[in-house]
């Protein structure tokens, strides 16, 4: 994408990435839940751990289990912590605010080349501003500017 922000991308990463949290938090939870079994787990069975971000690997589990503290760290300390049952409902809200402007927000090849170069500007003498005037960081994505603009 040329000047426009890859806000797309970014919200796409996100999802995902939320996907694969609530996917582990969904097979912890359930593992907790049922009892251990004496055997040691199928191939297709076993817990998965993030390698890289975004990536899941199967790791394989040892036979024999040691009793730790409940408040005992486990795993590496690349594995990131799991959401708090506060974060969850926030994380919910903000996935659904994200869908939503996937699905009314133009992708960028239906965008004029306008719109995608020039931003809306009340104060500019024609209320067009180029995108280039507009510092990256403070930048927001106004892919639909007023209409007539």
């Amino acid at each position: 994408m040329r000047r426009v922000d890859n806000i797309v991308s970014v919200l796409d990463t996100a999802l995902k990435r939320q996907a694969a949290t609530s996917a582990t938090t969904a097979r912890s939870s359930s593992a907790e839940s049922s009892p251990p079994s004496a055997s040691s787990p199928s191939p297709a069975t076993a817990p998965l751990k993030p390698s890289h971000p975004g990536l899941l690997t199967s790791i394989s589990t040892s036979t024999t289990t040691h009793a730790t503290a409940p408040n005992a760290r486990t795993g590496s300390s690349r594995t990131p912590p799991l959401p708090s049952s506060q974060q969850t409902p926030r994380a919910s809200d903000t996935i659904k605010l994200i869908e939503r402007w996937k699905a009314e927000m133009p992708t960028e090849a239906e965008m004029l080349p306008r719109d995608k170069y020039s931003m809306f500007d009340r104060k500019a003498r024609g209320y067009r501003k180029g995108v280039h005037k507009l510092p990256k960081w403070t930048r927001v994505s106004q892919r639909l500017n007023p209409p007539g603009f």
